[in-house]
């Protein structure tokens, strides 16, 4: 008996459209055109870029403050290199609690991009690598006379060759390498790019170098050309000048064919980054993997490594192609090559609108985790600045506007194309037919470009929910339990080994997505193996001792005892459930346990119920909890309490425990305790972090209440309390997943159909109409839903089947198949007799307030079944 393997956690819906995807698709594609019919008719005369008049910052006021923060800005993005690279080398390696990653990947990728985008490019100003190399040179043109740089001539061959490939191998560590949020792989990386843009600095020099080699300044000028302001550093003196949006993309020289291959891979792996992140690409890498499995053992890394290089290719073909049709229409003046480099600069817009799609949301909640790594770059516990307790608001935007601002993005980018590449065309063709026939084929492109951006943009808002926790195998047959497998021991709880000749009649394998708790610490194994210690402490009356005993306890877990035989840890892994978020990595730990139970199997749900690994409270909080009942401040039950004459243990209102706890906690920390159970498992200074991490909490929430999601307890009253949602984002469910909560769906079956030994159930949904906050439910038949819709609704029937005795004898499920239909297969399952079906169709597994339709059946012993009318 199998099933399929499952997460801790479900990933639940992000946001269900308003309207069908296709009309998305089908709108946006014709804004696109419409916005190339309006400028064709409308715009038949542009302004040359060098003619706009221009307003000089610098000779007003502000603009000289702005000029004053050069030097401080420069110092400080030079400490945040350094701070950097260190926090990677020496820091904690977890990416939540370490300055590389979010530094890299958000701050200075995401966040500097859109600077340079939409105010300048600041970068030629803060850039560290040139601040370094300048101030050596410096210094070393004081003590020996002269310049250190050789200032080679640049090859003009090269172009921005050595950018492009830079680019490569930034995108290919961004998409395709397995690790490239760990800190030290970060500043391992950043140390050899140095080594790498020093050397051709000193070769070429600090000038020539960074125009064309140095990955960062040749990107962010690229997209600074769209910018409305630029900064000129000629002389007599420096100007920062304000300019029509996009004004910097036309009127200027051909782009060389290295600028254009850039702009193309910009563009491609924007779009590869969000294509490898859906279903249907997932789908295709393991058929490829297969298929070839007899010629080569191919891995995802080699096939994203293709498919990274191969998208980029595809998008250069197609673009050369258009290049050639627009060419032709012109009767081949100017060349295919000459179009193709007139009209690159003009699909930043393009790469740019992409950009914002993907990544600004992420930008937006990630960009947060600045806040309390500034205070703590290290991970050590550290609170520079005072804001390491802060917490990010995952809920700061949500799915309604990730949505419509990746639409947005994308259409507005498009159109910007449209009208830029319309004003380029303007200048390069001699009449305004040729000019705007000539855009024709390029605006196709534009068209395709739209479609294939906004339908990868979908997939992870109508994303499908997976099933909950649940083992991923069960085994049955008698089965020997491996002598390394641990069960605690029933005096004192420790885990101890069970050793050769122990047997077991059920197997379950868990696959448990672990995740953040609330007050920032990871999940681990000793988070899953430590309820199981607790259960044998406090559920087992030993030594006459009261205050280890709790008979509440002993019987809410006196079915772990009766039928637990032995657990055993496999190990982890990152690969499988990891989630790109933005250009970070988020490293999800799959943790793999074996459940070995006396219990004869009969389905994986049955099993999983008496000796789940799983708890949602984290072990240093369950340890806490236990030295306040141990220590005769508070118990476990209420029952317990009266007995005892102590409180009952409440973690958020009782203020004399809270405080009592609060002064134990900070010496656990001092101490590093651990309890003598999880040596083994917890090392001391783990310890002082989760101890460090729980007195944080309380001194920013004011209770002890910490556990794992989905909500978090943020105030209360005498008669109320509000919970906010707990949305960090290693937390499995994403952005949108609550709304399946607050407003539960119900399906209906509504008609029944017998053909043979099969059943075929047809029903209703309820869909939800929205309106800014309002909402209401209506009722719809599955048979008038859009395929596309109903793909995304998980949807399912289950049943249950009893005889004339009231007694079960047959049960089960099946999801949505063809025709909008259930359909269940009796054949040989049921003898002849009286039955009746109960059958529920449930959406996102709600079945609260189920209709259930009651089917009486009798079924003759000629095998005939029929509906009793």
């Amino acid at each position: 008996m199998s099933v399929a393997p499952a997460g801790a956690h479900g990933f639940g819906q992000r946001y269900d459209l308003p309207l069908p995807l296709s009309l998305y698709l089908f709108g946006g594609a014709t804004a696109v055109v419409l916005s190339f019919v309006v400028v064709g008719l409308f715009v038949r005369r542009t302004t040359p870029a060098h003619a706009y008049s221009r307003v000089d910052f610098f000779d007003y006021r502000f603009g000289k403050a702005i000029a004053a923060l050069g030097v401080p800005l420069k110092l400080i993005a030079l400490v945040l290199f350094v701070a950097m690279l260190a926090a990677g080398f020496f820091g904690d390696q977890n990416p939540y609690r370490n300055l590389a990653p979010t530094l890299v990947w958000i701050i200075a990728w995401i966040g500097l991009a859109y600077i340079a985008a939409f105010v300048g490019n600041i970068w030629p100003l803060i850039n560290p690598w040139r601040t370094v190399f300048d101030g050596v040179e410096m210094a070393y043109r004081r003590v020996c006379g002269r310049k250190l740089a050789l200032d080679k001539p640049y090859p003009p061959a090269l172009g921005v060759w050595p950018a492009v490939l830079l680019l490569l191998a930034f995108s290919w560590t961004e998409l395709v390498y397995p690790t490239p949020a760990v800190p030290s792989h970060i500043a391992s990386f950043a140390l050899g790019y140095s080594v790498l843009t020093w050397t051709g600095m000193f070769v070429f020099g600090s000038e020539t170098w960074p125009r064309h080699g140095e990955l960062f300044t040749v990107m962010f000028g690229t997209f600074a050309r769209f910018a409305p302001t630029e900064i000129r550093t000629a002389q007599p003196k420096p100007q920062l000048l304000l300019r029509p949006f996009g004004a910097g993309l036309i009127g200027r020289e051909q782009a060389s064919p290295s600028m254009m291959a850039l702009v193309l891979l910009l563009l491609s792996s924007v779009l590869y980054d969000g294509l490898i992140a859906t279903p249907e690409w997932s789908v295709a890498e393991a058929a490829l993997r297969a298929r070839l499995y007899d010629v080569a053992e191919v891995g995802p890394v080699a096939l994203r490594s293709i498919g990274l290089v191969g998208f980029w290719l595809l998008f250069m073909s197609a673009y050369l192609i258009v290049s050639a049709i627009m060419s032709a229409i012109t009767e081949w003046q100017p060349s295919p090559r000459q179009i193709a480099q007139s009209f690159a600069l003009m699909l930043i817009p393009i790469a740019l609108g992409y950009h914002l799609a993907h990544y600004l949301v992420y930008f937006l909640v990630q960009g947060q985790y600045i806040i309390p790594l500034l205070s703590d770059p290290f991970g050590y516990g550290w609170n520079l600045f005072g804001t390491a307790s802060y917490r990010p608001n995952i809920a700061i935007v949500g799915a309604r506007f990730a949505w419509y601002a990746a639409l947005a993005a994308v259409l507005l980018g498009h159109i910007a194309a449209v009208y830029l590449a319309h004003a380029q065309a303007m200048q390069t063709f001699a009449t305004h037919k040729l000019a705007l026939t000539s855009q024709i084929p390029l605006t196709a492109l534009m068209v395709v470009y739209t479609f294939v951006s906004l339908s990868i943009l979908a997939e992870p808002i109508i994303e499908r929910e997976r099933p909950s926790a649940q083992p991923s195998a069960v085994t049955q047959r008698m089965l020997t339990i491996p002598a390394d497998a641990v069960l605690p021991d029933l005096d004192s709880g420790r885990l101890q080994a069970v050793g050769h000749g122990k047997f077991a009649k059920t197997k379950l394998v868990y696959r448990l997505l672990g995740s953040a708790f609330h007050d920032g610490t990871k999940m681990t194994t000793a988070d899953l193996l430590y309820p199981y210690i607790f259960a044998y402490r406090w559920g087992i009356r030993g030594d006459g001792s009261e205050t280890q005993y709790d008979q509440s306890l002993d019987v809410a877990t006196a079915p772990i005892r009766r039928e637990l035989a032995g657990l055993r840890v496999v190990g982890s892994e990152t690969a499988s459930k990891s989630v790109r978020i933005g250009d970070v990595d988020f490293l999800r730990e799959v943790l793999t346990i074996e459940v070995y139970t006396t219990t004869a199997p009969t389905s994986p749900e049955r099993e999983a119920i008496p000796a789940p690994p799983w708890s949602t409270l984290p072990w240093h909080l369950l340890v806490l909890m236990e030295e306040a009942v141990g220590r005769n401040w508070a118990t476990f039950s209420r029952t317990e309490a009266v007995r005892r004459g102590v409180e009952w243990l409440d973690l958020v209102r009782s203020q004399p425990l809270n405080a009592r706890l609060a002064a134990l906690t900070e010496r656990f920390e001092r101490e590093g305790y651990r309890p003598e159970a999880l040596a083994p498992l917890v090392s001391v200074d783990e310890a002082r972090r989760r101890w460090a991490g729980l007195s944080a909490f309380y001194k920013a929430n004011g209770h002890f209440l910490v556990a794992n999601g989905p909500y978090r307890l943020k105030s209360w009253s005498h008669d109320s309390v509000v919970l906010s949602a707990f949305r960090d984002l290693s937390y499995p469910l994403g952005v949108g997943s609550y709304d399946i909560y607050p407003i539960p769906r119900r399906g209906f079956v509504t008609e029944v159909d017998w053909t043979g030994d099969k059943v075929r159930l047809s029903g209703d949904i309820e869909m939800i109409d929205k309106f800014q906050r309002r909402h209401r439910l209506k009722r719809v038949p599955l048979s008038s839903i859009p395929p596309d819709v109903l793909k995304r609704t998980p949807l399912e029937c289950r049943i249950v089947v009893v005889d004339d005795q009231k007694h079960v004898v047959l049960a089960g499920a099946t999801p949505l198949g063809e025709s909008s239909l259930f359909q269940f297969d009796f054949k040989n399952r049921l003898p002849a007799g009286h039955y009746t079906m109960f059958a529920v169709v449930t959406i996102n597994g709600n079945v609260m307030n189920a209709d259930i339709r009651q089917i009486p059946i009798i079924l003759s012993s000629d095998r005939k079944r029929e509906e009793a009318r």
